[in-house]
């Protein structure tokens, strides 16, 4: 029997002890499995795609997870995490920007494998991963300084389902708001993948709202998790590539006659990011109003999503 952490948290299952944040995150794994067996089923894919895909998922996502977790790392002196160290996963230390780009990975894989249309499995991937994060982000609760806030400066959340307080004034619990987010985000996929005609343009969607969503949520934490230098958070820049990605593919293979929507949609990305770089400066180092300044991200960020959503049935081919 192998002895608990007695700092974790913990909870009891038909008399056994386990983790709370583990347990949650076996649910989430469940679930999302559950996910690909039935999406993979309903979309007639080849015979034992969902086991290798499910397969592949849990080993790419987790080494990507851990590897993102270990590069991105930096101790206080800014040297990187020692190698050793990389190998102590019973630590903690994962990256959910890494787990995803793992899962979608093992997508690819698993489609060459297997012999089919990469977007037809990186559209049930990108179905299952929210899922998966909803219970994740859960279990994340238990965990002490993990996934909040700053200290609020309005009243208009105090003492609400989504804030928490301590001697010094509240805070957002973020992990909360990801969690309801990632609840939103599976029946809009589902959906979307029910109406889709061309493979892949679920995981465009995938990208582009968890991407764009993430760069929000990312600059709300304020836990310092993956940070260099307590200001540049490393899951907030992966985010933001994320959203990027799920932009430039359909801007590469859009029509000639959308060329133009293409460039405005490719500039608005890189606007996003000076605009992004400038309002991190004036949450950090000024007093401006927070929520005029949250208003302005949502905005430059809503731009760049809404100009990929325009041109992801617009495309010469699928994924």
């Amino acid at each position: 029997m192998f002895r608990l952490y007695d700092e974790a948290e913990k909870i009891r299952i038909l008399g056994i002890e386990v983790y709370r944040f583990g347990f949650f995150v076996m649910l989430g794994l469940i679930l999302a499995a559950a996910m690909i067996g039935f999406l993979c089923w309903a979309r007639r894919t080849r015979k034992g795609t969902g086991p290798l895909l499910l397969l592949l998922s849990l080993v790419l996502g987790g080494i990507c997870s851990r590897l993102f977790f270990c590069l991105m790392s930096f101790e206080d002196l800014g040297s990187m995490l020692p190698l050793p160290a990389w190998f102590d996963i019973t630590g903690g230390g994962w990256s959910m920007m890494g787990l995803v780009g793992g899962v979608m990975l093992a997508a690819w894989a698993a489609a060459l494998l297997t012999r089919q249309k990469a977007g037809l499995l990186l559209d049930i991937a990108a179905c299952a991963l929210p899922l998966f994060m909803v219970l994740e982000r859960v279990g994340e609760g238990c965990i002490p300084q993990f996934d909040f806030s700053r200290k609020l400066d309005t009243d208009l959340l105090n003492n609400t389902f989504l804030t928490f307080s301590d001697y010094d004034g509240h805070y957002l619990a973020t992990w909360k708001l990801t969690a309801i987010v990632m609840g939103i985000l599976v029946p809009i996929l589902i959906w979307d993948l029910t109406r889709s005609r061309k493979d892949g343009d679920t995981c465009l969607l995938f990208l582009l709202l968890f991407g764009g969503c993430s760069v929000i949520l990312e600059s709300l934490r304020y836990d310092h998790f993956l940070t260099v230098h307590s200001f540049v958070g490393m899951e907030h820049v992966a985010a933001a590539i994320l959203l990027a990605v799920g932009v430039f593919i359909p801007a590469g293979r859009a029509h000639k006659r959308k060329k133009s929507l293409a460039a405005a949609a490719v500039i608005s990305v890189f606007l996003m990011v000076i605009l992004a770089v400038l309002l991190e400066f004036a949450l950090d180092r000024t007093e401006f109003n927070k929520l005029v300044i949250y208003a302005a991200y949502l905005v430059i960020v809503a731009v760049p999503v809404v100009l990929g959503l325009r041109l992801r049935r617009t495309g010469d081919r699928p994924l």
